[in-house]
């Protein structure tokens, strides 16, 4: 597995006003704890702290930290990184934690994956759902992968690939569920057309009827007539 590296001596010096002067140095307060020691107070070097962070992916990430004594002795130890705190206003590197590995005893893992490949799905017009970025494993840490790859050159529009489907040595236990998706190719959303509305016939509209002033004439006389039948009646 990859890991980054750090610089780091031991101090004595402990409490809030250490940790400033420290950090105008040009070293971050750090730790280093593990199981069955006692913690180590750590000054990490700023510098190459600060680039070894810029390219981080994940968390609980391999790191090698060179500890240097007194006498500028150096020991190389395999570590965990397990948290670093930063400023939220200043992005400033505020504290880190080192958690010490045993070579010898299994540890558990987030290891991010890496998709490989173009899925035929994807130009056939699919959609590229990724569900996991990151597949917790156990394994030695000698064992430990950087990154775990996944083919996906073989997916068309409604594939995935699931957990059960990793090839991964016989060293590292996946602590998956082996039905889970790590990724899949979705089909394209189909935009629903709304149903044309219905266009009311405008009512047909009638003409205005042309008559002669002689058919006008006639008309009237007939009015007339008939009025004065009704008041006769």
């Amino acid at each position: 597995m990859e890991e980054i590296q750090f610089l780091a001596e031991k101090r004595q010096e402990k409490g809030k006003g250490v940790a400033r002067k420290l950090r105008q140095a040009g070293f971050i307060p750090g730790i280093l704890y593990g199981p069955g020691q006692e913690p180590v107070p750590l000054k990490v070097e700023g510098k190459t702290a600060a680039a070894a962070l810029r390219h981080l992916r994940g968390h609980n990430v391999m790191a090698e930290l060179i500890l240097k004594d007194e006498g500028n002795k150096q020991e190389k130890i395999k570590t965990i990184l397990k948290e670093v705190q930063k400023n939220v206003i200043t992005g400033q590197l505020v504290h880190i934690d080192f958690y010490q590995l045993r070579m010898d005893r299994p540890v558990v893992m987030e290891i991010p994956v890496q998709l490989v490949g173009e899925a035929p799905g994807v130009h056939q017009g699919g959609i590229l759902e990724q569900e996991l970025r990151e597949i917790k494993v156990e394994a030695l840490p000698v064992n430990l992968p950087s990154n775990i790859s996944v083919d996906i050159s073989g997916l068309g529009i409604g594939h995935a690939m699931l957990v059960k489907d990793l090839k991964l040595p016989e060293t590292i236990k996946i602590l998956e569920d082996p039905e889970r998706v790590i990724v899949a190719i979705l089909a394209p959303v189909k935009e629903e057309v709304a149903p044309a509305e219905a266009v009311e016939e405008a009512p047909a509209t009638t003409e205005p009827e042309v008559i002669s002033e002689q058919q006008a004439e006639e008309r009237r006389k007939m009015k007339e007539e008939a009025r004065q039948q009704e008041e006769k009646s």
